[in-house]
């Protein structure tokens, strides 16, 4: 591939040279690449177990809220005159002993307490000006202090004259976790309301709201994690020390080298391939297009509940003249990496209408799934490539699936774009492979899609004692909620097809019902397996 072997270097001994070179470079550079990988793997570890630690605090701050919300609404109709009667203290109570956050409830006028859940303690007590006053009208007072009644400080809340009473420690106490230091504090004032462990008050300066922060305190060794509460007023602070990503990176490594030397290794022996055949990937799959070496195989997909083909999934396979078979693992990435995978997606395309056209006449409720790449989604010919197809199959829409990988939808305004006009054509979008890469729930949410592929990794666990076995089952959950139709990959026992139909997966695609098949035993198999009429 390209003439990089010039002849004066055909010599035995600069090809050994060549080669040992070429192999302590992979070897170097994926120890690198495992030490990269390593670190960044511990921290996306170690940030994920403060975000966890993060959200319950702030779930529970904002319980509290709620819980004031519902008192305030509850007492707004009350008159002035009434709402020191007996029937509303004993309401005040009963609130005060069901609010698990809360330490009394209490009707004020100005900046005095005329009346409490715990009348003994709180009735008439002068409070001063308030901390603060948010737009809604709630006032906050923030470290009162009550003489003789407990060792807390408290946080209270008031609004049209009805306040609650927190202790904002309690929204700490019980997080068990003794390594994490955690901390409440006002995104302005960066004042802190209550703590657990070591905070830096540098690390407040930092944070100026509405987003999560995520930073590695060098001076200190710690990683920290900022996030906010939703009305931006308040925030929770978590750090943890850098010794247990350290300990993290060790384990991530043990993995990592051995691999990375293999796979470095790997492509050490590819790149001395390549040296040797003279052709650069690059005009090897322009030739390949060329001299047709790239034709499709159909993996059909089956629909459970009528145990029949509905669909397949096209797969682009290559194999050279002299018979070789080169795996779309190896020449995907390589195509992608070399700028011609737009060619192979209008290839394919192309082999799709010459092959599908008889058949989407004659089952108009079967669909081929086309699988796109992230070039694809950005080349800006997509859309005219469905539309071809269409045109020159008379296929319906809902005939053809594109299928889309995580990647496809990283630059999101472009891929909103491009989803939408593919819809809007009538044809139909999945994400592909979803969890497997730059998996993000956004993406179910802010893209229309139609189908959620549901990848093998995940199906392999299904029915067996695996830590993975229940994502899967997360991830159908998760579809059923937005009402995306779900396709379960790489099915192979009776018993993954039975749970993930019991499950509500109605289309599966896998060796247990056929491996891919090339254009003329995918008919056979699509007369055999038709749907009943």
């Amino acid at each position: 591939m390209d003439y990089v072997l010039k002849p004066g270097w055909r010599s035995k001994k600069i090809l050994v040279g060549l080669t040992v070179m070429t192999i302590v470079v992979a070897v170097l550079v994926s120890i690198y690449l495992a030490l990269m990988i390593a670190h960044n793997q511990a921290i996306s570890k170690e940030t994920k177990r403060l975000r966890e630690m993060t959200n319950g605090v702030l779930i529970r701050m904002s319980a509290a809220r709620d819980q004031f919300s519902h008192i305030v609404d509850y007492f707004s109709s009350v008159p002035e005159e009434k709402a020191c009667l007996p029937e509303h203290i004993k309401k005040m109570q009963e609130f005060n002993v069901t609010g698990f956050f809360l330490q009394a409830v209490a009707h004020i006028q100005g900046n005095r307490i005329i009346c409490s859940s715990i009348s003994e303690v709180f009735d008439g007590l002068e409070l001063g000006s308030p901390f603060r006053v948010e737009p809604d009208g709630t006032r906050v007072w923030t470290n009162l202090k009550i003489t003789d009644w407990q060792d807390h400080h408290l946080i209270m809340l008031e609004r049209s004259g009805w306040a609650v009473m927190l202790v904002p420690s309690h929204a700490i106490e019980a997080l068990s976790d003794s390594e994490i230091s955690v901390g409440v504090f006002g995104i302005s004032s960066h004042r802190i309301y209550t703590s657990k462990g070591e905070i830096d008050p540098q690390w407040l300066k930092r944070y100026k709201g509405k987003q999560a922060l995520t930073f590695i305190d060098k001076e200190r060794q710690m990683l920290v994690y900022i996030a906010p509460n939703k009305r931006n007023f308040t925030a929770v602070v978590a750090a943890l020390p850098l010794k247990d990503i350290n300990d993290d990176i060790v384990t991530f490594l043990e993995i990592l080298i051995p691999l990375g030397m293999v796979i470095g290794l790997a492509l050490a022996g590819l790149f001395i391939y390549m040296q040797k055949t003279r052709y650069s990937t690059k005009s090897a799959i322009l030739r390949a297009l060329t001299n047709d070496e790239f034709y499709l195989e159909y993996q059909p997909i089956i629909h459970l509940p009528l145990n029949a083909c509905v669909g397949a999934e096209a797969l682009i396979r290559w194999r050279t003249p002299d018979d070789t078979f080169i795996s779309p693992e190896t020449f995907i990435p390589a195509a992608e990496a070399a700028g011609v995978i737009c060619q192979i997606t209008e290839r394919v395309f192309e082999i799709v209408a010459k092959d599908m056209r008889n058949v989407f006449a004659m089952h108009p409720d079967f669909h081929v799934g086309i699988n796109i790449s992230s070039h694809d989604i950005r080349s800006g010919a997509l859309l005219e490539l469905i539309k071809n197809l269409k045109n020159s199959t008379g296929a319906q829409g809902k005939q053809i699936l594109i299928e889309v990988t995580e990647r496809g939808f990283l630059d999101d305004e472009e891929a909103l774009t491009t989803i939408r006009n593919i819809r809007d054509c009538g044809v139909r979008v999945a994400i592909d492979d979803f969890g497997t890469g730059y998996s993000s729930l956004s993406y179910l949410t802010k893209f229309q899609l139609d189908y959620l592929k549901i990848d093998k990794t995940f199906v392999d666990s299904v029915g067996t004692d695996a830590v993975t076995s229940h994502v899967a089952f997360h991830i159908i959950e998760m579809a059923k909620t937005l009402k995306l139709d779900m396709v379960a990959e790489g099915v192979e026992t009776a018993t993954q097809a039975h749970i993930l139909q019991s499950r509500g997966v109605h289309h599966v695609q896998g060796w247990l019902y056929s491996k891919s098949l090339k254009r003329k035993e995918f008919y056979a198999y699509l007369e055999k397996h038709r749907p009943p009429r």
